[in-house]
């Protein structure tokens, strides 16, 4: 066999082992991918107690999506006065200082969760 014939071999068994190596990676980060996670943050005032329990719940999910167990795909935090969307999650300690306002709007709660059916509800309000 002269060079040409293999070296042509070795470039594509080289590219054959690289192909099959991007296709595992890219079969293992859709099969084995974290489940994305919406979160509806109900900001309307609470009693600043309740408001530390929400932000503890809030924290448990931020540490599970830096763990990797989840994916925070966004955050909606609402009230009768409106609505914000972030996309990168907030830090605990940033939802932990937010003061909550507004009244409870269930209108615009049921109008969110039927816009975003899986996802989940954090509200210190019955």
């Amino acid at each position: 066999m002269n060079a040409n014939a293999l070296n042509r071999s070795l470039l594509r068994i080289v590219g054959i082992g690289w192909a099959t190596l991007v296709i595992a990676a890219l079969a293992f980060r859709f099969v084995l991918a974290a489940p994305g996670v919406i979160l509806l943050v109900d900001r309307s005032y609470c009693d600043p107690a309740d408001w530390q329990t929400l932000a503890t719940e809030y924290e448990a999910l931020y540490q599970q999506d830096q763990r990797g167990q989840i994916a925070i795909e966004s955050v909606i935090f609402f009230s009768d006065l409106g609505q914000d969307v972030t996309e990168t999650p907030p830090t605990p300690e940033a939802v932990a200082t937010m003061i909550p306002y507004g009244r409870t709007n269930p209108e615009r709660q049921q109008t969110l969760q039927a816009n975003y059916p899986d996802a989940r509800l954090l509200s210190c309000n019955p």
